[in-house]
């Protein structure tokens, strides 16, 4: 949970500074901090994943050498997944595993997104598929994140496949209380100005460009402008800060008071005090 609250702050750092940082051609792609420290090239956002190794992470079926340590209630319809992108990947797959603790890739029988040929760096969010009859609530799940991306230093440079796994457990939907991060971006709507994706609630599973297609779309199917995206983001930052400064202000006005109901007490106390010395000398 405390990494992936790290991945979420460091997106919405990213989205703040991201207009001031466009004039800028070397700045440094969102999420690239990140790889090789607390997550490969691509990992989850939501649900909670198991903990991130370089070690295992290209080792099926979850990338980890964790096994299930913590879960994630996740609802029976309308159900989603978000990534934090730090790299280009390519064939983006989910498959789910009915199990308490899958331990093989046999394990994983249920494709719940369709098969995505390309994702870029940034944020993304997909709805699953609809889950079987035969799941209710209380069932235990795993999620998992298949997908080719390549890293340097490793693998000549070639691409290899990389897993992720995070492990859940279902919960009727009127039972669902969770706000999930979900939000779609890439980082070269901000930094490059070429927009290639749209912001909203969810992506659909669509396929995106393959990496020998060099075409791009000049416009976001949306009608919005890559300045007014950002203008949208920044607008989200402001918000935010704007609602930490009142929690702020809001305790320094209760402390300030605290001292201020404490100062008559230790007037009193002195007052007392200037009494008895004077009792003293006379």
């Amino acid at each position: 949970m405390y990494t992936n609250t790290l991945r979420l702050l460091a997106g919405l750092s990213w989205l703040a500074a991201a207009p001031l940082a466009r004039a800028d051609d070397d700045a440094e792609v969102h999420g690239e901090g990140d790889e090789g420290t607390i997550m490969g090239p691509v990992a989850f956002l939501w649900p909670d994943d198991r903990p991130w190794s370089a070690t295992y992470d290209n080792i099926g079926p979850c990338g980890s050498s964790s096994g299930v340590s913590n879960r994630t209630i996740y609802p029976l319809t309308q159900g989603e997944v978000a990534l934090s992108i730090a790299d280009d990947a390519w064939n983006v797959a989910f498959y789910m595993a009915f199990d308490s603790d899958p331990e093989t890739q046999s394990d994983f029988t249920e494709q719940v997104v369709s098969n995505i040929t390309r994702i870029e760096a940034g944020h993304q969010c997909y709805k699953i598929a609809s889950i079987p009859s035969s799941v209710t609530a209380g069932t235990n799940a795993t999620i998992q994140l298949e997908y080719w991306s390549d890293y340097a230093g490793e693998n000549n440079g070639k691409n290899e496949t990389f897993y992720a796994c995070a492990d859940i457990t279902f919960v009727e939907a009127a039972d669902f209380t969770l706000s999930v991060p979900c939000f779609n971006v890439t980082a070269e709507d901000f930094v490059g100005g070429v927009e290639t994706t749209t912001v909203s609630p969810s992506a659909t599973a669509t396929s995106t460009t393959s990496p020998s297609t060099s075409s791009s779309s000049s416009s976001s199917s949306d009608g919005l402008s890559t300045g007014a995206k950002a203008g949208i983001a920044v607008g989200v930052i402001v918000a935010s800060l704007a609602i930490v400064g009142a929690f702020a202000f809001a305790f320094l006005r209760k402390r300030k008071s605290q001292q201020a109901s404490v100062l008559p007490q230790t007037s009193e106390v002195r007052k007392d005090t200037a009494s008895i010395a004077s009792g003293t000398r006379e």
